[in-house]
């Protein structure tokens, strides 16, 4: 008895584990576009997929790049984002995710905060 106790505890807490880690991952995925002015060169927009790829294309000089490579959530409120291709290549960010919903995203970098909305 007490060994399927155990069992059925340990289900029940991994259970819940996963469902509260994945919670926002659900609401950052989708297509965003910058809501406010960066300082310095930035992508354009971001799509985070459901995969754990992020696209990030943007303009520059009315030349059209894309860099893209991968997300994971650290915790619940922090994202690492590692570039692997285009001008971004081989570079690591990390942001604290200040607000996401429906229709807004706040990322926190160490320079500024990035306001975007969903693009529907």
């Amino acid at each position: 008895m007490s060994r399927k106790f155990s069992s059925l505890f340990f289900v029940l807490i991994m259970m819940l584990f996963s469902a509260c880690s994945s919670g926002g991952n659900h609401q950052l995925e989708g297509k965003w576009i910058l809501a406010s002015k960066i300082v310095g060169r930035s992508p354009t927009s971001y799509w985070f997929k459901s995969n754990g790829t992020v696209i990030a294309p943007w303009e520059e000089r009315k030349t059209a790049m894309k860099s893209s490579g991968k997300y994971k959530f650290i915790d619940k409120n922090h994202i690492k984002i590692f570039m692997k291709r285009g001008h971004y290549s081989n570079i690591t960010f990390f942001f604290e995710i200040v607000k996401v919903d429906k229709d807004e995203l706040i990322l926190r970098g160490s320079i500024q905060d990035i306001k975007m909305r969903r693009v529907k």
